[in-house]
């Protein structure tokens, strides 16, 4: 259309093909509406669906589930401030279901995964309570969508989760960033928390600049490893690509071997 889309996410589908996930303004109900896309080996579109209401609203987390249709994670506008907003798909693309979380600020979610019992788990940032002025958000769901609990973690500044994945002990490690805690005007942040998301440890990475990220992932090894941009540290004056390796307990070297 004559409007402006963006592809966030492109996934590989598990019947073939590939699904797509963004928004558009050229379709849909409003300024900007959540916008899925299948296609096919070739690329050639198969069915496309956009899930909205007359404000902005966008996907930035998208994952094929285990019964062959999708979750999809955002923020909307429906309300009049933002909110998290999550929706269930089946195999085609058809709304199943869908839930928003937040408050009277503005909140969202970043990242989503679904839980080995069936259920979801969120990440992203929250104004509406917390201790700060964004706290990052952990939500855990159950198949349905409803909210089991929730956690925020953060201090004075602003905070959010930009990753979040369940680990072998049935805990999760969120990669994100901090300015309430660390070196810097912004961290790296890395939280590792029990089955119900209660804090177990908390790493920050960074130094005087504004460092960012992160996407954290558990290894073979039992650690984590985290990918963000620094401009504390390497060569160029803007920003660089940072690639952490940590131990099981997020322990790293505070300043990255050159």
């Amino acid at each position: 259309g004559g409007g402006d889309e963006e592809v966030m996410i492109a996934k590989a589908s598990n019947e073939g093909g590939y699904i797509l996930a963004g928004y558009t303004t050229s379709f849909g109900a409003g300024s900007s509406d959540f916008w899925l896309v299948k296609t096919d080996s070739n690329g050639n579109q198969v069915w496309d669906k956009t899930f909205g209401g007359s404000g902005d609203d966008r996907i930035n987390c998208m994952q094929q589930t285990v019964d062959g249709g999708f979750i999809l994670s955002g923020y909307t506008t429906i309300s009049g401030n933002y909110d998290a907003w999550l929706i269930k798909t089946d195999a085609s693309g058809n709304q199943i279901w869908d839930k928003t979380f937040g408050g009277s600020g503005d909140d969202g979610v970043a990242c989503i995964q679904q839980t080995s019992d069936g259920g979801y788990i969120l990440g992203g940032y929250v104004s509406s309570f917390g201790a700060g002025k964004n706290d990052a958000w952990l939500i855990k769901t159950d198949a349905s969508g409803n909210q089991i609990w929730d956690k925020t973690f953060g201090g004075s500044g602003i905070d959010q989760i930009i990753s979040v994945q369940q680990t072998i002990d049935g805990g999760y490690i969120l990669g994100g960033y901090t300015a309430s805690f660390g070196a810097g005007s912004y961290d790296v942040w890395l939280i590792k928390t029990d089955a119900s998301g209660n804090q177990i440890w908390d790493k920050t990475f960074g130094g005087s600049g504004k460092d960012q990220g992160a996407y954290a992932q558990q290894t073979s090894d039992g650690g984590y490893v985290l990918s963000g941009g620094t401009q504390s540290f390497g060569t160029s004056n803007s920003r660089d690509v940072w690639l952490i390796k940590t131990d099981q307990d997020g322990n790293a070297p505070a300043v990255p071997t050159p």
